[in-house]
């Protein structure tokens, strides 16, 4: 016990010693151990991204009157009896409501290639894209085989899963809405300190 009380005096000697001699080294220390704590508190943690997100998508649902439910419904468009737009909540995450089921619903072929043309909104209402107004090229995608690649090609521009599990309802010429919340949505929405939810307006063309 002598021992280590001496290695602990000699230490504290020392230091003050160096300290005398250094005065700046004081402040330096305390300097960075404030920016430490002051990095730390502008850390969010994984479970309050979360949370964060899943209050957005409340308050978008909220806002637009949606209704979630959790059965798929037998009638299309899917709609209660007042006309309010029902979105299915899957296994994933999706929030899913088919406008029109298109030909051939729910029998898509994997790797069948689909023009995606789309209105994106964040969730405080904001259209953030769009490619509805056939200006623009639609998005392609492969049934089942998401890419997330960004090089120049439009082929493969934007892809996400979100935008694959609707065709599992849906077929040729099908029209859905969806949230997608970032954990199937485009992976810059998950970069970073924030998971940001989305909001599509989809219609799907099949390549003949």
């Amino acid at each position: 016990m002598r021992k280590i009380i001496k290695k602990k005096l000699t230490f504290a000697l020392l230091f003050n010693g160096f300290s005398m001699k250094c005065p700046i080294l004081p402040c330096f220390l305390l300097a960075v151990a404030l920016l430490s704590a002051s990095c730390n508190k502008d850390v969010i943690t994984y479970a309050e991204q979360l949370e964060a997100q899943q209050k957005s998508i409340s308050k978008f649902i909220d806002n637009n009157g949606f209704l979630v439910i959790d059965s798929i419904p037998s009638n299309v468009p899917w709609e209660d009896n007042e006309g309010r737009k029902m979105f299915y909540l899957s296994k994933s995450g999706l929030y899913l409501h088919v406008v029109d089921t298109g030909r051939q619903a729910g029998k898509t072929v994997n790797n069948t290639l689909v023009c995606v043309r789309y209105t994106e909104c964040s969730m405080e209402g904001d259209t953030t894209y769009s490619n509805m107004d056939y200006a623009t090229d639609p998005i392609e995608i492969y049934f089942n085989t998401v890419s997330t690649g960004t090089g120049s090609s439009t082929y493969y521009w934007g892809d996400c899963k979100a935008w694959h599990e609707p065709l599992n309802y849906v077929g040729d010429l099908g029209h859905v809405m969806i949230i997608a919340p970032a954990s199937v949505g485009m992976p810059y929405y998950s970069a970073g300190n924030r998971m940001l939810a989305r909001y599509y307006d989809l219609r799907y063309t099949f390549w003949k």
